[in-house]
C-alpha cells in the first residue's frame, strides 16, 4: 500500500473536503487532519463534477499534499461516473480511494479489478491504492466484515450515518442510541478484520461540546477515529483517539512489569495491585504500538 509512513495506519481525524472549491483544498492541505478525502460525490453538483477532477489532479501534482495521507471519494457504480472519477484522479500521488454505499463484496472485488487496471497503466506497483469503505446503508452494515475482508487493499471501514438512518427509516435520538448498533457492528467488523474502524460525523458543526461525549462514546465502542466536517472539529477528535498520558504510562509499566516476571520466571505481575493477565498485556502493547504509529505520522507530517 502507499502509506507514506512507516508502522500501522492512523485515521484518528479523516476530513472530507469539496474538491471543486479551491480554497478548501488548500484548507485542507494546512489542516491537522490525518487524512484528508478529496470528494467527487456528495459535496460536488453535477456541473461541477469534471472541474473538480481536474482541481485534484493539479493539487496533487503541485505537491500541496506532499506531507499530507489523501484519498479520493469516487462517486458509486449506480451513477456511471465511477470510472470516469478513476480516470481522472488515478496518479502517483494519491494514496486510496474511499468507495461509498458499499453492499456486497463483489462490488469491492470489482472496483479493485479497476484499481489494479489503473495501477498496471500508470506503471505503479500492485497494490498502490488503498481502500476506505463507506458504510451507509442497513445491508452495508450487515455485510460490513466479507466487505472489509473483500480485497487486500482495504486499510478501513467508515461509518456514515445520515444515509443509513435514511434507509432505516429511523430518527436521531438522545445520546445517539439510534445509532448505537450500527456504530458497534461497524467498529467490530473493522477490528475483526484487522482494519481501522473509522466513526461517522457529528453533523452539529458548531456543537463542539456536543462532540466530545459523542468521540468519547465511539472510542468507548472501540472506534479508531472519526469523520471530520470542519477543521474546528480535529482537535477533539484527536483528544478521544490519541492515547492519554495516563494510558501510556499504564501501559508502560504493564510491560515492563509482566518482562521483568518473565526474566525471575515468576508467572505473576502485579501494577497498581492489580493482576496482570495476557489480555491487559495485550492492551498495553497495542497503546504503545498506537503511539508509536502517530509518531510516524507526526515525523510525515512535519518533514
Amino acid at each position: 500500500m502507499a502509506k507514506p509512513y512507516e508502522g500501522d495506519w492512523v485515521l484518528r481525524s479523516v476530513l472530507f473536503v469539496p474538491s471543486h472549491i479551491e480554497k478548501m483544498v488548500k484548507k485542507g492541505a494546512g489542516s491537522e487532519a490525518d487524512c484528508v478525502v478529496l470528494d467527487l460525490e456528495d459535496a460536488v453538483p453535477e456541473n461541477k463534477k469534471e472541474e473538480a477532477r481536474v482541481a485534484i489532479r493539479d493539487s496533487l501534482a503541485s505537491g500541496l499534499y506532499a506531507r499530507k495521507t489523501v484519498f479520493v471519494r469516487i462517486n458509486p457504480l449506480e451513477t456511471g461516473l465511477t470510472l470516469l472519477d478513476l480516470d481522472g484522479v488515478a496518479c502517483r500521488e494519491l494514496h486510496g480511494f474511499v468507495y461509498p454505499m458499499a453492499y456486497t463484496p463483489d462490488g469491492i472485488k470489482n472496483f479493485d479489478a479497476q484499481l489494479r487496471l489503473r495501477e498496471m497503466m500508470a506503471g505503479l506497483p500492485v497494490g498502490h491504492f488503498s481502500l476506505i469503505i463507506l458504510i451507509e446503508t442497513a445491508l452495508g452494515v450487515i455485510n460490513a466484515y466479507k466487505l472489509a475482508k473483500a480485497s487486500d487493499r482495504v486499510v478501513g471501514l467508515l461509518f456514515g450515518c445520515e444515509d443509513y438512518m435514511a434507509d432505516m427509516q429511523a430518527r436521531h435520538s438522545v445520546d445517539d442510541v439510534s445509532l448505537h448498533t450500527p456504530r458497534a457492528q461497524t467498529a467490530l467488523a473493522a477490528r475483526a478484520a484487522g482494519v481501522e474502524p473509522i466513526d461517522t460525523p457529528y453533523v452539529k458543526v458548531h456543537d463542539l461540546e456536543g462532540l466530545k461525549p459523542f468521540t468519547q462514546r465511539g472510542r468507548d465502542l472501540g472506534m479508531a477515529g472519526m469523520l471530520v466536517m470542519t477543521p474546528k472539529q480535529i482537535p477533539i477528535a484527536h483528544a478521544a483517539y490519541t492515547p492519554s498520558d495516563e494510558e501510556i504510562t499504564y501501559a508502560k509499566e504493564v510491560v515492563e512489569a509482566a518482562e521483568a516476571a518473565r526474566k525471575e520466571g515468576r508467572g505473576i505481575a502485579v501494577v497498581d495491585g492489580k493482576f496482570i493477565s495476557p489480555p491487559t498485556l495485550k492492551a498495553a502493547r497495542k497503546v504503545l504500538a498506537r503511539v508509536e504509529a502517530i509518531e510516524n505520522l507526526n515525523r510525515f507530517h512535519n518533514g
